[in-house]
């Protein structure tokens, strides 16, 4: 197959630089990779320059569209994105268009799949895409396009149950299905550590408002006999004050240490280094970090809002909490957690992830459920 996806983070990604990208773009390139090995072409429109950006690489097409410097914001998308976009995207000639989260994208990308007359699909990027809390956040034209394009979706891939519950529940007749996000353990990934080299609970992923800043300070100000690193970086969404309030108040705390921004190769020796990961977040959809923490034995401690098809709770990954007040007791419990059984813990992490979550395994089950769209154009 030829497929065709979107992201304009995904070149910093694959450079690796110092710059927030999405978990939808950590997923593709995860995706691209598998892709790639098992013999399929993927293009991925984004911005212009970005393959002089990336320089050499082989898992997929950049396809430079527009300039978002250049591009003015209000009119972005009459004069840039849609010029753009669409002779792009009928030069490469797809079979498939690909597309993930929520927005304007959605419905410029099912319009992309109509004029080529090809199958549009779409991948469900957030718990809150399937429920209705992305009103809270989206603007009237990112409602208007995320809309059309879900109608106009010949399928819809789902991260866990409770978004394929969602989905079945609003669009009845629509094929849809679960795809659990992967990961690619990498050759230099590090060792485990035994729990005499880990000091602290580790926080990872960007300072915006659904992962719960105000939480994360009340739990650690609740347990300042535990040190808690804070891995991360503002992003569009942090204009909100109690975020940034919290984080104001994180940074007076004298168990607290902000590290910066982890590029990609920095993150698995952060998450090595630490007792347990601790999620504060309100709502995910299958969180990378998570896998990223039991790739180095690192158990993660988490609300069971969080916990995607009770995969922490069932495999016994971690601790899940019910509330605020519980999740403190569960980073308290795992951190006094005796060596030898954590030391466990997290080898079993390890092995569960190496079982359940390859990038093979997710581009095998992809591929079977978009063929048949494919075969029948």
């Amino acid at each position: 197959m030829k497929m065709l996806f979107v992201d304009f983070t995904l070149p910093q990604l694959l450079k690796d630089a110092e710059f927030p990208a999405g978990g939808w773009a950590v997923q593709l390139r995860q995706l691209l990779m598998g892709l790639a090995e098992t013999g399929h072409c993927c293009g991925v429109l984004t911005w212009k320059g970005a393959n002089a950006y990336v320089g050499p690489q082989s898992i997929c097409d950049l396809i430079e569209t527009y300039d978002p410097k250049r591009a003015i914001r209000r009119l972005r998308l009459l004069h840039a994105v849609l010029p753009s976009y669409f002779p792009a995207a009928r030069a490469y000639r797809p079979d498939i268009v690909v597309q993930s989260c929520a927005g304007v994208d959605t419905g410029i990308m099912a319009l992309i799949a109509q004029s080529l007359r090809v199958p549009f699909v779409h991948r469900i990027a957030n718990d809150r895409d399937t429920d209705g809390r992305y009103a809270l956040e989206l603007g009237l034209r990112d409602r208007i396009g995320f809309h059309y394009g879900l109608r106009r979706s010949r399928f819809l891939i789902c991260q866990n149950s409770y978004q394929l519950g969602n989905i079945a529940k609003r669009y009845p007749d629509k094929p849809s299905s679960v795809i659990h996000n992967a990961i690619q353990i990498p050759a230099s990934a590090p060792a485990l550590r035994p729990r005499s080299d880990r000091s602290y609970v580790a926080w990872l992923g960007g300072f915006a408002r659904r992962k719960n800043l105000p939480l994360l300070f009340e739990v650690a100000r609740e347990l300042p006999e535990i040190e808690f690193r804070i891995a991360g970086a503002l992003t569009q969404e942090a204009k909100h004050a109690p975020t940034l309030l919290a984080l104001d108040r994180l940074k007076e705390l004298g168990n607290v240490k902000f590290v910066g921004y982890l590029k990609r190769k920095a993150v698995l020796d952060f998450l090595n280094g630490a007792i347990a990961l601790l999620s504060t977040s309100d709502f995910e959809g299958f969180s990378n970090t998570f896998l990223e923490s039991f790739v180095t034995g690192t158990p993660v401690v988490l609300r069971s809002i969080v916990d995607p098809d009770s995969i922490v709770e069932k495999n016994g990954l971690g601790l899940v909490a019910r509330d605020g007040t519980d999740l403190m007791r569960g980073v308290r419990e795992i951190c006094a957690m005796e060596a030898d059984r954590h030391e466990a813990l997290g080898r079993h992490c390890r092995q569960y992830v190496e079982s359940h979550h390859t990038p093979i395994a997710a581009v095998r089950k992809l591929v079977s459920l978009l063929e048949p769209l494919v075969a029948t154009r």
